[in-house]
């Protein structure tokens, strides 16, 4: 592997990663104040902070396997973020809703969703570039969308 090759994959394992985090702890933020964000205090940043990261651990993780090629596909991408935030989100506070789960699901299904919509940005569009470093079989690039 050329330093180039390994310079691009830890760009995108970065940038992949960065606002996967950033999705996460935006809507785990947003409904921990049930959308009143001039209630955001600081101790509500810090536990949407660690949800967001706590949530992208298992994806970074995944890109030093050979399956990291897989988060070049944005509805894989989202799926596997909305699963991962719905569980860093159980684990790391209770719900401010009715039923343990509630907000846990919704802001795994947030976090999927806010993550789709930007896979469509010019954002989502440099990071499907990025991920094209990671090779299937042969050496052919892959392209799935």
């Amino acid at each position: 592997m050329t330093m180039a090759l390994s310079d691009k994959r830890h760009q995108f394992r970065l940038v992949l990663c960065g606002h996967k985090a950033v999705e996460a702890g935006a809507v785990c933020l947003v409904l921990m104040v049930q959308g009143h964000l001039v209630d955001v205090t600081l101790a509500h940043l810090l536990i949407a902070t660690k949800t967001g990261l706590l949530a992208v651990f298992p994806v970074l993780g995944v890109t030093f396997t050979r399956y990291a090629w897989r988060f070049a596909n944005r509805w894989t991408a989202a799926t596997v973020l909305g699963l991962c935030t719905f569980l860093a989100d159980a684990a790391v506070h209770g719900s401010h809703y009715s039923g343990a789960y509630t907000e846990a699901a919704l802001t795994g299904l947030g976090a999927c969703a806010f993550s789709l919509a930007v896979s469509f940005t010019p954002l989502g569009r440099r990071i499907d570039r990025l991920a094209e470093t990671f090779r299937v079989g042969e050496g052919a690039l892959v392209r799935v969308h």
